[in-house]
């Protein structure tokens, strides 16, 4: 399996921060795409009609549909990242607030323009982290997928922390996704 990898233009915000994999896998030449700045991602299969847009539609929560566009023939959606021992990114409804009107960058020209916004785009970011659970409570959470075992963290969803929907590289941050390992030489 050959990798490449280059940031490209976002087709959803025109961002210059949209990662573009490339492998070669045993079926052909497969692409994908997150954006770092709106999060969201597509891939090569996800074509009008294709099965692979059909499983997504199937599998995804109402607001991510509703979310999705459309460009150059292949479905965008925004992302949700679940990483067990750190935690969780996702799209969320923006709660008690009440926005008519937004700013937002116009795709041809590149100019901010307002707009009016409607219920499906006043949303953001949520990122949750993975707290550990004491060993003596990890018997009341078995984990489905592997029967006899336990899970040892679980999502702290009284801190959660909100990001606006252009800042999904702030949210990706605060979780910790790009944290580095850090070798200490101790001579």
């Amino acid at each position: 399996m050959t990798q490449s990898d280059k940031l490209i233009t976002c087709p959803c915000c025109t961002s210059d921060a949209c990662y573009e994999s490339e492998f070669t896998t045993q079926d052909g030449l497969l692409k994908t795409w997150l954006c770092m700045t709106c999060g969201f991602t597509s891939n090569s299969t996800m074509t009008k009609d294709s099965e692979g847009l059909k499983q997504t539609l199937e599998l995804t929560a109402e607001m991510i549909k509703d979310l999705r566009q459309d460009h150059d023939g292949l479905a965008w959606f925004p992302t949700a990242i679940t990483m067990p021992e750190k935690g969780m990114i996702f799209p969320e409804p923006n709660k008690n607030i009440k926005v008519t009107k937004s700013f937002v960058k116009n795709k041809k020209t590149g100019i901010m323009e307002e707009k009016e916004v409607n219920e499906k785009q006043d949303w953001g970011w949520t990122v949750v982290k993975a707290i550990p659970i004491p060993e003596e409570d990890q018997k009341k959470f078995p984990d489905p997928r592997n029967p006899g075992t336990f899970y040892k963290t679980k999502m702290d969803m009284k801190n959660l922390k909100r990001f606006d929907k252009l800042s999904f590289m702030d949210a990706a941050e605060e979780l910790g996704m790009f944290a580095k390992s850090i070798e200490i030489n101790e001579d």
